[in-house]
Parts: structure tokens; C-alpha cells; sequence
């Protein structure tokens, strides 16, 4: 079974961290449970998984190696790239993640006769209107749907479907990334004249609410001897310089440091220093970056939203901010202060590591091409 999977770039976030996990573990000869069995049964098959992504990540930065790649996420010439990549290679089943490259799953459907098209939803939310008018346009036509967690289905995929007055096959296909080393000294609770290091690694979008997170840094900056550092790493998604205004603007006991996209070695590096993981977004799907950061055993401090409310439970495996940062800061602060507290948190973080991703994905291809079989 051939398989190609077309993103938006193979810089630094949740697609590009999933898409290189399956790079990696879907090859020839991928051993993969047989579909429509209720048997652990597995099967030899060979299987071809190729990356295509519109805009390739400066050196350091790279998320995912890209099989072909073009010169930017907005580029014609770019997208001209990936639609010959279709033909030519003729895959049988073809996946389209983010909204630039999902609008290419009709023409590419023309120019490649009998390929499968599967759109993969990765937000919980609409970043912008061509998002929507996409998304909206494309759901109801595609082959099948692939949702990131239930939160996407609930608010993208369901009400799009809905308003078209068709049905779609779809699957909830929770993604992974390769394991995250971030063993280092932020794996041990912070000394009271220690500086507190806090970590955010995601782009910098608006949902995700980045400016809270700074709030909340204040405030614990203010309440420790030692001062806090908080680190925000990843691509610009509007919000750098507003995130720079408030990086000028913070008092004493504050260390703000951002830096662009980070690659594999460098986001493990950070998170090895970093005693905290914070996300206060406003709305996720799978949310990869907190899920990246439970499964390395980090303490984290999250909003309940999209899988993170059903994945992880406050005071035992997280924090959760219900919309109070000073009691949120208050939390965090009694846990770091306890080192036995601080180490069963993470220890309790890592039991919410996902599993099963790559064998439902590829379960999910097969089934399609078995309809067009039959």
C-alpha cells in the first residue's frame, strides 16, 4: 500500500511531529493488526509512507524529513510541486493535513484517478476564514476522515458534514510522536533560590494563550526567592511581537528567553532544563506539545481543553488552570516546593502516554483501499 501524506512544512508542531512518527515506523514490511478482525492478529505488508510538504524548515529546525518539499507554504510553484508529486508517484491513498494542502486533494483526486483522499483534521478550532471555507468545502467530499481527537470531530467535522447533508466515513486517530527524552536537571524540584524554569514549545498562536502564560510567570516570579525563567520556542503564528513587547516589560525575578522552531535534539534539550511545562490554550484537538511533555514525565500545568480533559486529572498527573492564576500559581508553587510530590506527578504524567497510533493509521489507509477493492 502506498500512502502520501501532504502537510504544510517540515518545521516544528504537532503535524510535522506525528507525520515523522509514522515516517519512522511505517516501512516495507510494517507488521500491522488486520482490519475488520477482533484478533491481535498481524499481517506482513509492505507499505510506502511518503512525506510531502509544501515549504522545507531552515537547517535546525526540521520537524520532519520530507520526501519532497517545495519553497514556501504559499507558493503556487509549491503546490504545482506536490499535485506532479500525485501523479506521478500515483499513490493509493492520499492524506491531506492543514487547509493549504487539503484544497489540493480535489485536483489531485483528478489527476490521480482511484486514489483514496483522506483529509486529516489536526484543530479543534478555525485559525482563519480560508480555514473554515476550506475545511467546510472539502469535508463533506472527501473519501474519509481522519480526526486528531474528539474535540475536532465535534467542532470541525460534525457540523460541516451536518450543514452539507452528507455523511463521511471518519476514525479518531490520536496521533504520537517519537519518544521525548527530557531527562536533565529539570527532572528534579527546583531549591527555593533556584531559578523555577518553565517551558512552552508549540507555535505561537492566539489559542494558545501565551500571554497568560507570561502572566502566570509573573506571578510566580513574585512569590520565589530564586526568580522564574520561562522559555517559549516555535514558529511565529502572529504573536512574537507582542510576546516580545511583554518579554521587555517583565519586573525583577523574571527571565524571559523566544526562539524560533526548534528540531528534535533541541526541543529535548529544553525540556531536559525546564522544571514545568505550561499550555494555557484556549481551545486544542490532541494538544501534541502537552502529550509530548506527559509522556517525558514533566510536570505540567494545562487547561483542560480538547484530550487533555479526558487524558489527564488534576492534582495527579497535572495541574489544570480553571481560570484563577494566582491560585493557579499558588499549585504550582506548593508542588515544586515538594520534592516528593514534584516526582510523583511525573512519574503519574508518563501513564498518559498514547499507544496504537501508527497501527490504527495504517488500519485506517487499508480500509479504504479494501472498499475500493471490493
Amino acid at each position: 500500500m502506498r500512502i502520501l501524506h501532504l502537510i504544510h512544512a517540515t518545521t516544528f508542531g504537532g503535524v510535522e511531529a506525528a507525520a515523522e512518527h509514522l515516517r519512522s515506523t511505517v516501512g516495507r514490511g510494517a507488521r500491522t493488526r488486520v482490519s475488520g478482525t477482533s484478533a491481535t492478529a498481524v499481517i506482513d505488508e509492505p507499505i510506502e509512507y511518503r512525506v510531502g510538504a509544501l515549504a522545507g524548515a531552515p537547517e535546525g529546525q526540521e520537524a520532519v524529513h520530507a520526501h519532497v518539499t517545495g519553497s514556501s507554504v504559499n507558493s503556487p510553484l509549491s503546490a504545482l510541486r506536490l499535485l506532479r508529486e500525485v501523479r506521478s508517484t500515483r499513490p493509493e491513498v492520499l492524506v491531506t493535513s492543514l487547509w493549504r494542502v487539503v484544497a489540493l486533494g480535489p485536483i489531485a483526486r483528478l489527476l490521480s484517478p482511484g486514489t483514496r483522499w483522506i483529509v486529516w483534521v489536526h484543530l479543534a478550532a478555525y485559525t482563519n476564514a480560508a480555514d473554515r471555507l476550506v475545511h467546510t468545502w472539502c469535508l463533506p467530499r472527501a473519501d474519509a476522515i481522519l480526526c486528531d481527537s474528539d474535540a475536532s470531530y465535534e467542532a470541525i467535522v460534525r457540523p460541516a458534514l451536518a450543514r452539507a447533508g452528507t455523511a463521511v466515513p471518519h476514525r479518531i486517530v490520536r496521533p504520537e510522536s517519537s519518544p521525548l527524552d527530557a531527562s536533565g536537571p529539570g527532572r528534579t524540584a527546583p531549591v527555593a533560590d533556584e531559578p523555577l524554569r518553565l517551558v512552552f514549545w508549540g507555535r505561537m498562536a492566539r489559542q494558545k494563550r501565551l500571554d497568560r502564560v507570561v502572566e502566570l510567570a509573573q506571578i510566580l516570579a513574585a512569590r520565589r526567592p530564586g526568580g522564574v525563567e520561562l522559555l517559549i520556542a516555535g514558529p511565529d503564528d502572529g504573536e512574537r511581537h507582542d510576546l516580545e513587547q511583554r518579554a521587555a516589560r517583565s519586573g525583577p525575578g523574571l527571565r524571559i528567553e523566544l526562539l524560533g522552531p526548534l528540531d528534535r535534539t533541541g526541543v529535548e534539550r529544553a525540556a531536559g532544563q525546564a522544571h514545568v511545562f505550561v499550555q494555557l490554550s484556549d481551545v486544542e484537538g490532541y494538544a501534541m506539545s502537552a502529550h509530548e511533555a506527559l509522556a517525558a514525565g514533566m510536570l505540567c500545568v494545562l487547561t483542560p481543553v480538547g484530550d487533555l480533559a479526558a487524558d489527564t486529572t488534576d492534582g495527579v498527573d497535572a495541574v489544570h488552570h480553571h481560570g484563577d492564576l494566582e491560585d493557579t500559581a499558588g499549585r504550582v508553587l506548593a508542588v515544586t516546593s515538594d520534592p516528593a510530590a514534584f516526582d510523583a506527578m511525573g512519574r503519574a504524567a508518563t501513564a498518559t502516554a498514547g499507544h496504537g497510533f501508527t497501527e490504527a493509521f495504517v488500519e485506517a489507509c487499508r480500509d479504504l483501499t479494501a472498499e475500493r477493492a471490493r
